[in-house]
């Protein structure tokens, strides 16, 4: 009892807390420093010079940032904080160790989610809104997060996928689309009045339709079945607006070719192609 009276003793108790103290006062100044940095780092401010992110991917990536490592900070004060009470935290350091290596083995899959959602965002390999194809399902993104993407189809059927169990993605809705179309003409038609009658075509639709980014081309001949000749008409769209360019185009050209009078291909069964 005497012990608890002596200077010796509160001047170890007051060293103790100050230490405490500076611990604590330590963790909260790395913690915010830190999180300045991240914030600096994924959103800058106007005019800053930092890598490109969009914005959304950006406080994603900067959200799960600031969490790792306010818990590991957590976790470095609590055990420093220990050990100024002389405990041994060696056990603790290490039992941390064995469950989170328990973890690991059990949550596999679930790690493997979290890592591939983790890349899926940072590469912006594909955003809320996208048209994609994941393995053998097709629709739009509706919602993109670390463990799973929700992919609603054509038939508004909304597909849950796990992250982890995506190998390719196909994105429709990045950069343009390429219209196609292949117009059969029978071997007896005049090929120059054809090429005049489809670039006629092409030079409407282009002028006409906004969804068009360049063209449309007529390529040329591209095919010689039984029967018909093969021309190719191909045009630069916007995203998922190549389907509509494309009917557009057969819609015009038949237009044209029944006022030309020129006739459809007919279909051979027997002989050789014509010369």
């Amino acid at each position: 009892m005497e012990q608890l009276l002596t200077p010796a003793f509160w001047l170890g108790i007051a060293v103790t807390l100050i230490r405490l103290v500076t611990i604590g006062v330590g963790g909260l100044i790395l913690l915010r420093f830190t999180n300045m940095i991240i914030e600096q780092f994924f959103i800058p401010k106007p005019g800053a010079k930092t890598i490109y992110l969009d914005e959304k991917r950006a406080r994603t990536l900067s959200s799960l940032l600031h969490s790792i490592i306010r818990y590991a900070i957590y976790f470095i004060v609590v055990v420093m904080m220990l050990q100024e009470f002389k405990i041994d935290t060696t056990s603790i350091v290490a039992g941390a160790g064995i469950i989170g290596l328990a973890v690991g083995v059990g949550a596999q899959s679930l790690i493997k989610d979290f890592i591939t959602g983790f890349f899926i965002i940072l590469e912006d390999q594909y955003g809320v809104g996208d048209y994609v194809v994941i393995g053998d399902m097709t629709g739009t993104v509706e919602e993109l997060g670390f463990r799973v993407t929700k992919l609603r189809d054509g038939n508004g059927i909304l597909h849950i996928i796990p992250n982890g169990s995506i190998l390719k993605v196909s994105n429709y809705t990045r950069g343009h689309m390429q219209a196609v179309v292949n117009v059969p003409v029978p071997y007896e038609a005049d090929i120059g009045e054809i090429f005049t009658i489809l670039e006629a075509a092409c030079i409407s639709v282009g002028k006409s339709m906004p969804e068009v980014l360049a063209g449309p081309n007529v390529v040329g001949v591209v095919d010689l079945r039984p029967g018909e000749v093969v021309i190719r008409i191909t045009a630069k769209t916007v995203p998922l607006e190549q389907v509509k360019v494309e009917t557009t185009l057969r819609r015009l050209i038949k237009e044209q070719f029944t006022a030309a009078k020129i006739p459809p291909p007919q279909a051979v069964t027997t002989g050789s192609m014509p010369q």
